[in-house]
């Protein structure tokens, strides 16, 4: 069972607050002239919030991540800006949102819970006492 730090409901709000503060300060420090800086702020955004909420609220603040990358960096006014430049930036983030969420998925799959711990997990399989002795009495008796 994957537990995030944060639940989806507040993770994806949470996102974007970082999100927005994100294209502030890069607007502010100059990325409308270089637009690579406010790519690589985005995918660091996108990276943290991989790894402390839900994937849903990962890919949603991956899609407001470009569009304000679109909107504000390329765009300048808040008008998505559909050019060559916005699409690599799509693609970008897009494969990096999907590469970390792999890499996040395949570390969480790596990390073993102590068996005091599964015992008391109510989504644990469990073999009921019954069967499990007439299993033991009949691989003796062979």
């Amino acid at each position: 069972m994957r537990r995030e730090l944060i639940p989806g409901g507040f993770g994806f709000p949470l996102g974007i607050v970082a999100e927005v503060a994100a294209t502030m300060l890069v607007v502010a420090a100059g990325a409308t002239a270089h637009p690579g800086l406010s790519t690589v702020a985005m995918v660091v955004v996108i990276d943290v919030m991989v790894f402390v909420t839900t994937t849903r609220a990962t890919m949603g603040v991956a899609v407001v991540c470009w569009c304000l990358h679109a909107g504000f960096v390329l765009g300048r006014h808040g008008e998505l800006a559909f050019t060559g430049q916005s699409g690599r930036d799509a693609l970008l983030i897009a494969l990096n949102t999907f590469g970390v969420l792999l890499l996040a998925a395949t570390l969480r799959g790596q990390r073993r819970v102590p068996l005091h711990e599964r015992e008391n997990d109510p989504m644990a399989p469990r073999i009921p006492v019954q069967l499990a002795r007439t299993a033991v009495r009949g691989s003796a008796v062979r």
